[in-house]
């Protein structure tokens, strides 16, 4: 999220003795709503006062500050240029926010460097160089918005923070991902080595790797970028062809919050190449994160918090491009709208039927996931069929099947070899008949043990479900 920069104003006009005796309370208690962060309780007070004194520098400063608070920027744009037109410097502060939040980043870029030249006269160094920072931000956003990529968006979904993974619909080829705790991990398709990110002590969150060997997880590394973003590496994503890392940062290049990198892992020296920022739409001026690429189904997805509710998220479904493909528009206010994802139609191209795109994809990764799912097929009875061990509810029953399913791989590789050698058997090769009577006399006694054990499993299963329904 687009961190909150607090305004302080120092410059009030004295206001004759009789004036201050009629408003001096009300404007007092404003002043400390807004220090407080209770803008939508100051705004009215505010506005009164800058009716009764239009002209007031200070107190369009204020009003045009607690609009900019309670999300109406474009009605503050007048009170804060009224304010900046008296030489109140906080207002080009002001300005430059409510510009940055608006995506008119040029203007943005002008209002700061107004504010870092004011705060430089006045010898404070060290918040000039804050709004310098502010200043070079706006940039980098102007020169991103300016590269816009035209992306179709087929699918959002608003969810809950905590649950956000729900909404990614992926093939089992690409990995998986999975809560553990606190954390995110992103599993490879082997499920073999995972990633995630977890906080140093003292220090920001880092991005580390594990391989899995004899069922421990171990070789813990921390994933050293040869050139990192400086802080909270989190939410990693690893391609098939195991080298490529999305993850998000919120590092000192981030426009707002947390940004998408993407890097590629150099098998020389055993480094991560230095991270390139991924542009608009993926990237805004809030929080935007977790960015997967199923490129069996052609399919991406991202999340971000954009014009969202606090604990709230919307995860975005795309198709992505074989390579970035720059809007082409001569509409002024298209880049902006693109790039803040203002509708998803229009990111569509003409005659392109996008639901059945999207139904297509979310139906063959259901039929992945329930086949992933899937070990055996059992029919209990005429209600109930298990596909896995977890599905039996007494331990008698599941031992049982357990076994049954033991002798049912050894059947399966007998049958194998018996089909291997009656086809040798009728070539001119003959093998002894004695060795495949024995096989078959074999392959009976595992059929009918098999059939016993299955029998008392469903049996077992059966009784117990019956004694407590």
């Amino acid at each position: 999220m687009l961190k909150r920069i607090e305004y302080f104003v120092f410059f009030f006009a004295t206001l004759p003795f009789f004036v201050a005796t009629v408003r001096g309370q009300s404007t007092e208690d404003a002043r400390k709503l807004y220090s407080e962060g209770k803008y939508a309780e100051a705004l009215p007070v505010f506005e009164k006062l800058v009716k009764s004194s239009p002209k007031n520098a200070s107190y369009n400063q204020w009003y045009g500050n607690c609009l900019l608070e309670t999300g109406n920027p474009g009605q503050a744009e007048p009170f804060l240029q009224a304010a900046a037109s008296k030489k109140v410097m906080e207002a080009y502060a002001s300005l430059g926010k409510m510009y940055y939040l608006q995506y008119q980043f040029e203007a943005s870029a002008q209002a700061y460097a107004r504010y870092s030249e004011a705060l430089s006269k006045e010898k404070r160094a060290a918040e000039a160089a804050t709004a310098d920072s502010l200043r070079q931000r706006s940039e980098r956003a102007a020169r991103m918005l300016s590269h816009c990529e035209d992306i179709q968006l087929i699918d959002s979904v608003t969810v809950d923070k905590n649950a956000f993974l729900d909404a990614y619909h992926f093939s089992n080829e690409c990995g998986s991902l999975e809560t553990d705790g606190s954390r995110i991990v992103y599993n490879n398709p082997l499920k073999n080595k995972r990633y995630f990110a977890e906080k140093t002590e003292g220090g920001p969150y880092r991005i580390y790797s594990e391989i899995k060997l004899q069922d421990q997880w171990s070789d813990r590394k921390e994933l050293a970028f040869t050139s990192a973003p400086s802080a909270g590496d989190r939410y990693p994503f690893v391609l098939q062809d195991g080298l490529t890392l999305y993850f998000a940062s919120a590092g000192g290049s981030s426009i707002g919050g947390y940004d998408l990198y993407v890097t590629r892992y150099n098998l020389n020296n055993d480094t991560y190449l230095a991270p390139n920022q991924l542009g608009m739409p993926f990237n805004s001026i809030a929080n935007d994160y977790m960015l997967v690429l199923d490129e069996i189904n052609r399919i991406g997805y991202f999340a971000t918090d954009r014009f969202q509710p606090e604990n709230q998220v919307v995860v975005y479904t795309f198709i992505p491009n074989e390579e970035i493909l720059p809007l082409n528009t001569d509409q002024p206010g298209e880049w902006a709208a693109r790039a803040k994802i203002t509708s998803l139609r229009d990111t569509w191209k003409p005659g392109v039927d996008y639901a059945a795109y999207l139904a297509q994809v979310k139906d063959q990764v259901l039929k992945e996931k329930v086949k992933a799912t899937r070990d055996f097929t059992f029919v209990i009875n005429d209600r109930l069929i298990y596909y896995t061990l977890n599905d039996f509810r007494n331990d008698a029953a599941k031992q049982a099947f357990a076994k049954a399913s033991e002798l049912k791989r050894e059947i399966d590789q007998l049958e194998e070899e018996l089909d291997r050698l009656r086809r040798e058997y009728a070539g001119p090769g003959k093998k002894q008949r004695s060795v495949i009577l024995s096989k078959e006399e074999r392959l009976d006694d595992l059929l009918a043990r098999y059939g016993q054990l299955a029998v008392a499993a469903r049996n077992l299963e059966i009784k117990f479900i019956t004694r407590n329904s």
